[in-house]
């Protein structure tokens, strides 16, 4: 029954965030944290998705849902009070964006005690091209989110044409989330611009509660308010977790799946590391290994491959629909413009990497991120000609085939 799913949410929660305040609470380290989510996702990750994928997603969406709710009251009601009808975030800083915290009355840089520029953890820095496409495209294309959708999305589809209003409905949300970031960023954006906060969590959290808290009768909800909002970002990242594993899962197996076999035909080595759980096991404790070594060390590449990953997936779906007859003009342009972003993001990654070498000396981090980014930039380059090729081929003969 969802009605009493709900309740029980709205339960749990009221307990959780009531505890501290009773003088009750668990704290763990973040290795214990770590182990306990190393063994969540190894579970949700095999299990049959109408188990456990399914109906969590769908009850975490209310959580999404009332957390957009809570943001449109607080930015309308904030806007009537008349606190958030001056929201200076500057139009455009320049081609090249830098991480450091700075004045927003003034646009000076912020320096500490020792003359240290301070850096804004929450903030990002790069060019402007092609880091604007590679951070916004994540909402409106993404690699990640094309493996979802081909491997756990359509199994929960009942027909193919079920699939349009729910992507193209879940890009429209996902616009909405992002206008609203934009509000929260602007409404404490003189925290922000000082480096006041860790994570862009906690920026979107407090701006949001501290629009709600300007609505007259409201004052006190604040704390509630952030920690309903940052638990409502924490659930999403959460299913995050277990549908990647499941979809590196899928990879992995793959990997050791040879094209002209079936899984049940094969032997030996094959058959073993193909098997769900030990696949399974594997990705989970290779995840957890750099959870807790340093997934720092590879993350700032995320952006680019994953976009990247989109761009080779539109390849993928172009050359198949050229293959099976059917337009496929409309990928041309987006596709293109993707794999331009993308490997100038990861050129633009290297070069920046063995500069940092040939000035501080050889280090883990930036000789890691240089070779993983010649290693995707020369693999994307061998499946994008190959795509290319494909679909010219399938092209000509299809237009022979029309001129007989």
């Amino acid at each position: 029954n969802i009605v009493s799913a709900i309740i029980l949410i709205v339960i749990m929660v009221a307990i959780g965030y009531n505890l501290p305040l009773m003088g009750i609470a668990i704290s763990l380290d973040y290795d214990t944290w770590m182990i306990i989510l190393g063994v969540y996702i190894l579970v949700a990750s095999v299990a049959p998705v109408w188990i456990l994928l399914q109906p969590r997603d769908y009850l975490s969406s209310y959580l999404l849902y009332g957390m957009i709710i809570l943001a449109i009251i607080g930015i309308v009601g904030a806007s009537i009070m008349g606190a958030a009808t001056d929201l200076q975030i500057p139009a455009f800083t320049g081609f090249v964006a830098s991480n450091a915290a700075f004045d927003a009355s003034t646009g000076q840089q912020l320096v500490d005690e020792a003359g240290k520029t301070i850096t804004n953890k929450a903030a990002a820095s790069g060019f402007l091209f092609p880091a604007l496409f590679i951070t916004i495209a994540c909402g409106a294309i993404s690699g990640f989110h094309s493996l979802v959708a081909s491997g756990t999305t359509s199994k929960q589809l009942d027909k193919e044409g079920q699939a349009q209003p729910i992507g193209y409905g879940g890009m429209l949300i996902e616009c909405v989330l992002a206008v609203i970031s934009l509000c929260a960023v602007g409404f404490v954006w003189s925290k922000y611009a000082a480096g006041g906060y860790a994570s862009p969590t906690a920026v979107f959290a407090d701006g949001l509660s501290q629009m709600l808290a300007c609505i007259p009768g409201l004052a006190d909800v604040q704390g509630l308010a952030y920690a309903l909002l940052i638990l409502a970002v924490s659930a999403f990242c959460l299913t995050s977790l277990d549908t990647a594993t499941r979809l590196a899962r899928y990879m992995f197996q793959e990997l050791w799946t040879p094209v002209d076999k079936k899984p049940e035909e094969l032997t030996g080595v094959h058959k073993f590391m193909a098997n769900p759980y030990v696949a399974t096991i594997i990705t989970v404790v290779i995840g957890i290994i750099l959870g807790m070594t340093g997934y720092s060390i590879i993350w700032p590449l995320f952006g680019a491959a994953n976009q990247l990953l989109a761009a080779l997936a539109l390849l993928a779906v172009c050359a198949w629909l050229g293959n099976a007859g059917r337009n496929n003009k409309m990928f041309f342009v987006p596709m293109a413009f993707m794999l331009l972003a993308t490997l100038t993001s990861l050129a633009i990654t290297f070069y920046q990497k063995v500069t940092t070498i040939m000035t501080s000396g050889i280090a883990l981090a930036p000789v890691l991120q240089a070779i993983l980014a010649v290693l995707l930039f020369v693999l994307a380059i061998v499946l994008a000609v190959k795509g290319v090729k494909t679909i010219v081929a399938t092209a000509k003969k299809q237009k022979a085939s029309s001129a007989e």
